[in-house]
């Protein structure tokens, strides 16, 4: 096997007992036969593999959104922020909760009556072709070189670091497991697998609150108490400026992720696989409420674990890297076997974004590709072509996670996130076109989405603005150059009837 280095070499790990690997293995077979009980189901069409046949429950399917936008990420990245500082970024989770509840409340019912298979299927209606193929190229770009990777590596370095768990083995488990039971079980295995996982995700982090409670005199009210004594809580800045996390830079934020999330395949397929629009509008309201709480569970673990280590700082290593605070907590500091339980929160917080990108991925593939470039395709060769597109992405995802570890370049992943952020993150403004403007058309939302790259650029590169502004400036500016360009290029394109497809024109 090719050597490695760990990411944070500075630490002599605590090696995982027996206890712990037989926890680990019950969870990775539970999700194995999560996917063969669903394989057993008949998918006789594209439809069934990727939307389950309307057949899943809303509240299944609200859960499953939830974990499709949580990650392992989030399992460190949230205690790690409030660990080292306070609560001033905790305004990016109401911002992004209240942005889906309002396209939840909003726009869902102009989409479901469309009976769409992806997204992008609606671009294709208020466009034309070449809107939704490059829509469609980009959201499989960068899920398959971005998000799925990444969710896989950075966990698998923390465990690596903390637990002394290969690095490798944690990529090639969480890929092939995921991408067997996506392939095998569809949309269905996925969803049940996210609530799965979410259980255990949950469970692991309250039996870790547990312990940090009990490492703090006065439990977690002796954390609040501490916490608020040294400032930990500080949650709200009016600041005048739009470099620092304050309120104006997140109500910028609200604005884009209605948009962000709208142009978001893996959640939106979640709403299209409801049995109505009643049902896909609690799916994205429930979803994003969850979220909410969720966030603000992850900031309280983070500043818990500074009450722990404020009252034990004998227990904390030198020079830990600040994202792998969370589970060196849980390395270190929690009994046998319940390590594995946590372990296995944290590899279920990542496979389910992962099995979640992985089915979505494949639905672009098959039916904004395949399907539309060749719609004779029979259902039963969808379904199979599914499946291999499926396998196709989680072998590349894995792949290409396993590569940057070799390679030991996360310290450039960051970059490359940057770049997949500039790339994409300009597009949903394309969505807002649609949805908001009568006279906006193909040429003007294609020249606004390749102008926004620009823009963004220009804002990352030459000015202080916080990264939780970059999406909103992103999006504006598509929105903008798109209108000016739509008027400039009005008599180009064929003429649309937009009944149905606006949110000022109702449908016939």
């Amino acid at each position: 096997m090719l050597p490695v280095t760990p990411l944070f070499a500075a630490f002599a790990p605590r090696t995982l007992s027996w206890q712990d690997y037989l926890l680990l293995g019950l969870y990775f077979a539970v999700n194995l036969g999560i996917g063969w009980w669903c394989a057993r189901r008949k998918q006789t069409s594209s439809g069934d593999f990727f939307l389950g046949g309307g057949r899943v429950a809303w509240w299944a399917t609200a859960l499953s959104f939830f974990a499709t936008a949580t990650s392992s990420i989030s399992f460190m990245a949230l205690p790690a922020r409030t660990f080292t500082t306070d609560w001033k970024s905790f305004g990016s989770a109401p911002a992004q909760a209240f942005a889906g509840v309002f396209v939840g409340m909003v726009f869902i019912e102009v989409l479901r009556r469309l009976k769409l298979t992806t997204i992008f299927g609606y671009l294709d209606q208020r466009f034309d072709r070449r809107v939704r193929l490059l829509g469609a190229g980009l959201g499989v770009l960068l899920k398959v070189g971005g998000r799925m990777s990444v969710v896989m590596l950075l966990p698998s370095l923390a465990l690596s670091t903390v637990t002394g768990l290969n690095v490798y083995v944690s990529i090639l488990l969480m890929g092939t497991v995921t991408t067997f039971y996506a392939m095998e079980g569809g949309f269905e295995a996925v969803v049940w697998t996210d609530v799965m996982q979410v259980i255990v995700t949950y469970g692991g982090v309250a039996v870790a609150l547990f312990f940090l409670a009990r490492g703090v005199d006065g439990g977690l009210a002796g954390v609040a108490a501490a916490g608020e004594a040294a400032g930990k809580f500080n949650t709200v800045s009016w600041q005048p400026t739009f470099s620092e996390p304050t309120m104006w830079v997140f109500f910028g934020m609200f604005w884009a992720h209605i948009f962000t999330q709208l142009g978001d395949q893996p959640l939106m397929q979640r709403m299209l696989a409801t049995a109505d629009a009643r049902a896909a509008r609690r799916t994205v309201v429930t979803g994003n409420l969850i979220g909410l709480t969720s966030s603000v569970v992850f900031f309280f673990v983070g500043t818990a674990l500074w009450a722990f280590y404020w009252a034990h700082p004998d227990r904390l290593a030198e020079g830990l890297p600040t994202d792998a605070i969370f589970p060196y907590f849980i390395a270190n500091e929690l009994p046998r076997g319940v390590v594995g339980l946590i372990v296995a929160g944290l590899f279920a917080a990542a496979m389910g974004a992962l099995s979640s990108a992985l089915n979505s991925t494949a639905a672009i593939l098959v039916s904004d590709f395949q399907v539309l470039l060749r719609p004779d395709t029979p259902p039963a060769r969808q379904v199979q072509l599914a499946r291999n597109a499926t396998l196709l992405c989680g072998v590349i995802a894995t792949g290409m996670a396993a590569f940057l570890a070799w390679r030991n370049v996360a310290s450039l992943w960051d970059e490359f996130l940057k770049l997949t952020a500039l790339i994409g993150g300009g597009f949903p403004g394309v969505f807002a076109l649609g949805l908001l403007s009568r006279r906006a058309n193909a040429s003007g939302a294609l020249i606004g989405a390749v102008a926004s790259i620009a823009v963004t650029w220009w804002v990352q590169t030459h000015t202080k603005t916080s990264p939780f502004l970059h999406a909103a400036v992103a999006i504006g500016s598509c929105m903008l150059i798109g209108c000016a360009a739509s008027l400039a290029f009005g008599g180009r394109d064929e003429k649309k009837d937009l009944r149905g497809l606006t949110l000022w024109d109702p449908p016939a």
